[in-house]
C-alpha cells in the first residue's frame, strides 16, 4: 500500500474524519507484517481499535451446535432436580436426631448472640472471642503442667 495514503488516513483518523471503509483499510494495514518503522508505535493502537470495533479478521463468531445447547439444558435441569430432591428429603426428616449410647448428654448448641442492633451482636461476638481465648490459654497451661 502507498504509505503516504496511509499517513493521510491516519491523520484523518486521529481527527475523526474517516469513513468506516477507510478505518477498515487502516486496520488491515496494521495487521500486516510490513509496516514502516515510524508507524510501528501506532500498530498496537490500531490493532486494539480493530479488536474493539469487531473488525478483527480472527474474530469469527462460532455458533454452538444444537446438541451442545440441549446437553447443557438437560444437565442443568438434572442438577436443579437433584438439589430440590436433597432439600425435600432433608426437610421431611424433622425428627430429633437420636443420641448415641456413648453420650447420654443432650447435645449442646451454642447460644446465639441476640440483640436489637448490629453493635449489640458485634459486642456479644467479641465477648465470646475473649472467653474462648481464656479457655484456650487455660487448656494449654493444663496440658503443659501435666507433661511435667
Amino acid at each position: 500500500m502507498n504509505e503516504t495514503y496511509i499517513r493521510q488516513l491516519m491523520e484523518r483518523f486521529l481527527n475523526a474524519e474517516t469513513t468506516l471503509e477507510e478505518e477498515q483499510t487502516l486496520y488491515n494495514y496494521f495487521q500486516n507484517k510490513d509496516i514502516a518503522d515510524d508507524l510501528m508505535p501506532y500498530r498496537e493502537v490500531f490493532q486494539g481499535f480493530s479488536a474493539v470495533s469487531g473488525m478483527d479478521k480472527e474474530a469469527v463468531k462460532v455458533h454452538t451446535p444444537v446438541w451442545v445447547i440441549l446437553l447443557r439444558t438437560v444437565t442443568t435441569m438434572a442438577a436443579v432436580f437433584l438439589i430440590g430432591l436433597f432439600f425435600v428429603v432433608n426437610g421431611s426428616n424433622s425428627e430429633e436426631p437420636q443420641q448415641t449410647m456413648a453420650t447420654n448428654q443432650p447435645q449442646h448448641t451454642p447460644d446465639l448472640c441476640e440483640g436489637s442492633t448490629p453493635r449489640d451482636i458485634y459486642m456479644c461476638y467479641l465477648e465470646r472471642k475473649r472467653e474462648q481465648a481464656k479457655t484456650y490459654r487455660s487448656l494449654k497451661r493444663m496440658i503443659y503442667e501435666n507433661q511435667q
